[in-house]
């Protein structure tokens, strides 16, 4: 299957209802609470309203046949210091093959090389090595842990903070094509 990067649509709103409401919990901590067709259509016209503003830039994850396969995206935009907090997931069936290492790849590519944005920082569950991994594919370097950041049904979570500069080396490996 070809893989590429396209921005998101209106129209991706039904598809990705169905992706929230079979979401697993390793996709539930990243997804919006309101997960119908409603709540997508919002959390759409809100990642294209901060695009506008330019404060985010966001990618589908979409497969040659056009379906939504994941999401990679840059938010908190901030052209005074030049930084950008970096998120990721993927549909449970389009894990493990790489692609959100890929996907991650070409975003840092692109807030680096064309939107000039010079620290991008990430964090994850420190119980997540998976997502741990894709951020050092992408070159990001753990900088601390912060205990007990993030609480989900009741129980607390550690998480390590990464960020990545744009002077450090660039991570190797496959990227995916953007089509904007």
């Amino acid at each position: 299957m070809s893989v590429h990067l396209r921005a998101w649509r209106p129209s991706d709103a039904e598809a990705l209802a169905e992706i929230f409401d079979a979401a697993d919990p390793e996709l539930l901590s990243n997804i919006p609470d309101d997960r119908s067709a409603t709540g997508a259509g919002e959390w759409l016209d809100r990642v294209s309203a901060s695009e506008s503003d330019g404060t985010a830039y966001a990618c589908a994850i979409v497969g040659d046949d056009d379906s939504l396969l994941g999401n990679v995206m840059a938010s908190g935009i901030e052209r005074r210091h030049s930084t950008a907090w970096i998120s990721y997931w993927l549909r449970s069936a389009a894990r493990g093959r790489g692609l959100a290492s890929a996907a991650l790849r070409t975003l840092v590519d692109t807030l680096h090389d064309d939107l000039e944005i010079h620290r991008l920082e990430l964090g994850y569950r420190v119980n997540n090595p998976a997502s741990g991994m894709v951020a050092k594919s992408a070159g990001f370097l753990v900088e601390g842990r912060e205990r007990e950041k993030l609480l989900y049904d009741g129980v607390r979570f550690d998480t390590e903070v990464a960020a990545r500069l744009a002077t450090d080396p660039r991570g190797s490996g496959h990227r995916l094509p953007l089509r904007r």
